[in-house]
């Protein structure tokens, strides 16, 4: 989101107090200021500044129980109820590795955050912590939820609570043009990748290579990469939903990298939303909002690994899954997920990639 327009508190609290049903982020789109400034010109009224200090707030979310956390980007909003458990400090990435919530923390951008005791119309209110970055964009959300232990959810608030100062939030340059890589570049990037052992080893060949993620498997070649169609993310929670595949389904945004282990159930169109609606995961997605769909292979020590990517318009990846795999395991579940991927239609083709294979038929 890119901001550009100046409004003062008083004005946002007016549109607020106009819109009261609207969400945060929708009403600082409408009126052209960042997420964050919404909630900083609340404050004194159902909002409180905290200080961002994970080594303090995340130990402490552990002690307070059952809690929904809520990571999401333009195009896809990603939701488990658990315990934060298991967290692990550190300078340029934090984990928090529960039963259920399991997340890859980037500190530097977690900037502003806010303690929010939201009223509701029924006279209830809803409580949640929440993580902005130096533009005011939604890093990451906690809500509280019926089993959440409130005194312990309180005493986190009293901990972290810090006098007003008045935020300010970057602005965000406009986009360049991308560069095309050069025809060395390619294949040196197409040796390392054929030679990877690890996907984890993934990251490190984007970063020798100087190409995006989305210029690399753009560049790599159809013997790695495919297309996919427009509707290959629709026919995939289907499928998964219809099968109790297991799959691992991550959510990026700059500050945070949330993930989904297990199977989905109940799948379900709503507006422009295609959700899944599970107890303990939500994800909601906007296909509209999607500029491509990829298929991508890393070969491994374990054997080949498919992700299906979902990028936005920036060029960002949004949503990314996987077939569940731990610690390298290859389990006929992989073998499943790889032959309904292999199965999806790619853009502009009226065959699936994997020619006389339909998705129903890898059921």
């Amino acid at each position: 989101m890119n901001q550009q327009i100046s409004i003062s508190a008083a004005a946002i609290r007016t549109a607020r107090k106009d819109n009261p049903k609207m969400r945060e982020r929708d009403l600082a789109s409408q009126i052209g200021v960042c997420e964050a400034a919404v909630l900083e010109a609340c404050i004194g009224d159902y909002v409180e500044p905290i200080d961002p200090d994970l080594d303090v707030f995340l130990p402490m979310l552990g002690q307070a129980g059952e809690v929904m956390a809520l990571s999401r980007n333009d195009a896809a909003v990603h939701e488990k109820t658990g315990v934060y458990g298991g967290y692990r400090s550190g300078q340029h990435a934090s984990i928090v590795l529960g039963t259920d919530i399991d997340l890859r923390i980037f500190p530097r951008h977690w900037r502003h955050a806010y303690h929010v005791a939201k009223p509701l119309d029924d006279g209830s209110v809803q409580y949640s912590f929440q993580f902005f970055d130096a533009f005011g964009d939604a890093v990451h959300k906690v809500f509280a939820r019926a089993a959440t232990d409130m005194t312990r959810w309180t005493a986190i608030r009293d901990q972290l609570r810090v006098a007003r100062q008045p935020a300010t939030f970057a602005k965000r340059a406009a986009p360049g043009t991308r560069a095309t890589p050069a025809g060395h570049d390619i294949v040196a990037l197409r040796q390392a990748w054929a030679g990877m052992q690890d996907t984890h080893q993934f990251q490190s060949i984007l970063r020798k290579s100087r190409m995006t993620r989305l210029a690399a498997i753009e560049a790599i070649g159809t013997d790695f990469c495919w297309k996919l169609s427009e509707d290959a993310a629709d026919l995939v929670l289907h499928q998964l939903g219809s099968d109790q595949l297991p799959v691992m389904i991550f959510l990026r945004n700059a500050g945070t990298l949330q993930i989904h282990s297990g199977p989905v159930h109940t799948i379900k169109q709503v507006g422009p939303w295609l959700n899944v609606l599970d107890p303990g995961f939500h994800l909601h997605l906007r296909a509209d909002q999607f500029a491509a769909i990829w298929l991508v292979r890393k070969p491994t020590k374990a054997g080949d690994v498919y992700s299906l990517e979902i990028f936005g318009p920036g060029g960002e990846q949004t949503l990314m899954i996987n077939g569940y795999r731990r610690e390298g395991d290859s389990t006929d579940a992989v073998a499943q997920w790889n032959r309904l991927v292999q199965a999806l239609p790619r853009a502009g083709a009226l065959e699936p990639a994997r020619a006389g294979v339909t998705v129903e038929e890898v059921r």
